[in-house]
């Protein structure tokens, strides 16, 4: 999963340093975050390319920093793009495919709380944590982190499978998940959500691993469960464009190194069952 870089670490403690040409700099348009071109692929900028920026510390990763430019560019240089951040899932370096999301995340925080959601006065960072503070009324704001669960539903040798409506990827199908709703455990919003998107119930449900998500702001929990009762679909139009059974044998090969859904899909794939 994108998380799991070790023996490399995350450091995503609060400082306050100066930037090494070296290191690499986040340049966030609101939407967006600036990448260079590299052949049929992208790399995230590095801090000499830009020298006009004047930035600040996010997080490291090893002796490689993460810095977030305070200014917006006249213009954008040639062989430079502005795109979105699943981008970032794509990148050659698993290094920089954590270090840039978990940017990318601080970065959107910080363009949504400029200012004060309470009195409306200009939202200043703060000097000792991670947050942003209003001068005036002094209301703080930490980042945002919403809980997510997702889950694999198998009825003997099939595995519960469907893709969001607003998914790119429209050639694979991964699992019902959903955000977590105030006043709810986690395993309320398994079986809500599997309820909602594809009409069945489920029973025996396993916590089986989490991971951040910083592509939504989110911190996903992974479970696995049992289909309870009727198997008939009642897909949720609304949400999903397709919900279906697959067979455990038909389930093509996924890919573990980012995402906790492929790993539980492929957890199913591999011969795992539930046990009552």
């Amino acid at each position: 999963m994108i998380h799991e870089i070790a023996p490399h670490k995350l450091d995503n403690e609060f400082k306050d340093i100066t930037p090494k040409p070296t290191d690499y700099l986040i340049i966030f348009n609101g939407e967006q975050t600036l990448f260079k071109k590299a052949g049929d692929n992208y790399e995230i900028p590095r801090v000499s390319e830009f020298p006009q920026c004047e930035c600040h510390y996010l997080i490291s990763i090893d002796s490689d920093a993460y810095f977030l430019c305070n200014s917006n560019l006249p213009e954008i240089p040639e062989g430079y793009e502005f795109r979105g951040n699943r981008t970032f899932r794509t990148l050659e370096s698993h290094l920089e495919r954590l270090g840039g999301a978990t940017s990318a995340h601080i970065a959107k925080w910080e363009s949504l709380n400029k200012f004060c959601g309470k009195c409306g006065c200009l939202m200043m960072r703060g000097l000792k944590e991670r947050s942003m503070i209003c001068p005036s009324c002094k209301n703080t704001v930490y980042p945002k982190i919403s809980p997510v669960v997702i889950v694999a539903v198998h009825n003997g040798n099939e595995l519960l499978m469907a893709r969001n409506l607003d998914n790119p990827d429209k050639t694979r199908m991964f699992l019902i998940s959903g955000f977590v709703e105030i006043g709810e455990s986690l395993e309320q919003a398994v079986k809500r959500e599997v309820l909602e998107e594809a009409g069945v119930r489920v029973k025996n449900i396993k916590y089986f691993g989490s991971q951040p998500w910083p592509f939504s702001e989110s911190l996903i929990s992974g479970y696995t469960a049992e289909l309870d009762g009727d198997p008939t679909i009642h897909m949720q139009e609304a949400e999903l464009a397709c919900a279906t059974w697959v067979k455990r044998e038909d389930i093509p090969e996924y890919d573990t190194s980012v995402s906790i859904s492929s790993c539980l899909i492929e957890n199913f794939r591999s011969g795992y069952t539930i046990k009552e």
